[in-house]
């Protein structure tokens, strides 16, 4: 395993054994979740928006560790952010994934997407919580 490899190992295992977004959140403007076909795990997401900002996210997921990682890297990443800026980056992993196709450039832990896309049977997992942020901006 190179460095970079090892890096992005260790990104993911500590959002796994320390997630973000497990707070309760009051107020709640947007919520949607998602359920896995192939895997059976559920990822269910809410969300606090004022003028167009995402000020607090929860993605709570019931299934494996990198399902977890992964809702836990998309709720750090995304809070602070515009839902138009969530949007965009909900497209860009969806590109990188589905046609291989990579943004210009991965934002912060976005880029342990980067080494996913060579797990092809990861993928659902990796993409748990991004179908279902995509379900409650859309609701």
């Amino acid at each position: 395993m190179n460095k970079e490899e090892g890096l992005l190992r260790e990104i993911l295992e500590e959002h796994a054994n320390n997630p973000c977004g497990q707070d309760e959140l009051c107020d709640i403007s947007h919520s949607g979740e998602w359920k896995s076909r192939k895997t059976g795990n559920l990822c269910c997401v809410q969300i606090q928006v004022h003028n167009d900002q995402i000020l607090r996210m929860v993605a709570r997921v019931e299934g494996s560790a990198l399902a977890k990682a992964c809702a836990s890297i998309m709720c750090s990443e995304l809070e602070g952010k515009s839902i138009e800026s969530a949007r965009t980056t909900i497209q860009s992993v969806e590109k990188w994934i589905e046609c291989g196709e990579a943004p210009e450039h991965w934002q912060g832990e976005l880029v342990v997407y980067q080494s996913l896309v060579q797990f092809p049977e990861r993928v659902d997992c990796a993409t748990l919580c991004w179908s279902s942020l995509k379900n409650a901006l859309e609701g």
